[in-house]
């Protein structure tokens, strides 16, 4: 057991500390890699004195920035020991948050849904058995997200909604980010922009800034969506170039912009920088970048064609063509977005059929619609 008397085991918790130190700043500076190898030297020092609690807390560390870095099976196999273990011997939080991320890895990979109801259910249990009920609202965000992720809008803005009344700035806690981005991107879906304008505002307020580089991404990328929802696609492009001086993973918010303004050139620009995630383990991003390829292409068919530039996701209204002005150009480049949307079809149906819902299909439907458009006048 850990002996707080002993000089070498006083000295070891104190390198852990250094090593946490250093480590919370290489995350918070988004260099996870870098985190989850320091991480991992704090866990084999807690590992060779047998300090169970500290062993706990950085297998969490180190699960964590591997899964921000993308390396979520990795992250789950740091992870599995303590789910193993159960409620023996480490802090309360750290078993909570271990619990949270494994439900937060499943829905990004994502693994069936009755196996993440399953997790759902056994943290709901932590949490009552504990008697930490106030910590529930990491729970209730990730019930929102999941929501989300299957098309069910509306439940998913009540959960998100509860989940931020009840949010509390401790440990342990997800930034008031997490929460704030859920309810604008969940807004947005929901066609709501003046709702949406209003989370952002109290996110622009909200004082609880723990990872800088975090925040200011994405809540330029939910600035951009809110533009586009409203029109503003010259200030879409600006948001998201602003996302992008501080997070790579911008780009997709960035090619979503350039398609609106009709600028395809720099949309493909920006996609081949995607390319490097098409076979990230998670399954959301393999399908958004197969999705924004048929976008793109779909795009130069409306550019060929001589029709105006509209929004794929946010825009409603499609209306067909009098007339081709480049017809072999717009066949071409249409069915170009037909396999583009074919490919995203393939992970979307079996993202869908893990989660039992049919919000990717349906989406890659109303895609084919606006093909099949153009189509009937060429």
């Amino acid at each position: 057991m850990f002996d707080a008397e002993n000089p070498l085991t006083q000295a070891a918790r104190e390198q852990m500390d250094s090593l946490y130190d250093a480590g919370w700043e290489a995350y918070k500076d988004q260099q996870e890699m870098r985190a989850a190898e320091i991480f991992g030297k704090a866990l084999e020092i807690a590992e060779s004195i047998n300090d169970t609690r500290h062993i706990v807390l950085y297998r969490f560390w180190r699960g964590a920035s591997l899964c921000s870095a993308g390396k979520l099976r990795q992250g789950l196999a740091v992870l599995t020991p303590t789910l193993k273990e159960g409620t023996t011997g480490g802090n309360p939080a750290d078993i909570y948050i271990t619990l949270i991320l494994y439900i937060n890895i499943a829905k990004s990979l994502p693994v069936n849904l009755g196996a993440i109801e399953k997790a759902y259910q056994q943290t709901e249990n932590f949490l009552r058995d504990s008697g930490n009920l106030d910590w529930r609202h990491q729970l209730l965000l990730l019930q929102a997200q999941l929501y989300q992720s299957r098309g069910i809008y509306p439940e998913a803005l009540a959960a998100a909604q509860e989940s931020w009344a009840i949010w509390q700035n401790e440990y342990p806690c997800y930034t008031a980010d997490a929460h704030l981005n859920s309810l604008v991107q969940i807004s947005l879906l929901l066609g709501d922009a003046e709702q949406a304008q209003m989370y952002l505002r109290e996110w622009e307020i909200d004082k609880h800034d723990d990872i800088p580089k975090s925040r200011e991404g994405m809540s330029c990328c939910r600035q951009s969506d809110l533009a586009r929802l409203e029109g503003r696609f010259t200030e879409a492009v600006d948001w998201a170039r602003r996302a992008m001086l501080v997070d790579d993973s911008a780009s997709g918010a960035l090619v979503q912009a350039f398609l609106c303004t009709g600028d395809n050139r720099r949309a493909r620009d920006e996609l081949i920088r995607l390319l490097v995630q098409r076979h990230a383990e998670k399954g959301h991003d393999r399908y958004h970048i197969r999705l924004l390829w048929g976008d793109y292409h779909l795009a130069c068919a409306r550019q060929a064609a001589g029709m105006p530039a509209v929004d794929d996701e946010f825009e409603l209204e499609f209306p067909p063509p009098n007339c081709i002005a480049n017809p072999t150009a717009t066949r071409y480049a249409l069915a170009r977005a037909r396999r583009g949307y074919r490919a995203a079809l393939k992970v979307g149906s079996w993202i869908d059929e893990k989660l039992q819902c049919s919000r990717r299909q349906k989406e890659i439907s109303d895609r084919l619609a606006r093909v099949e458009a153009i189509e009937r006048k060429l």
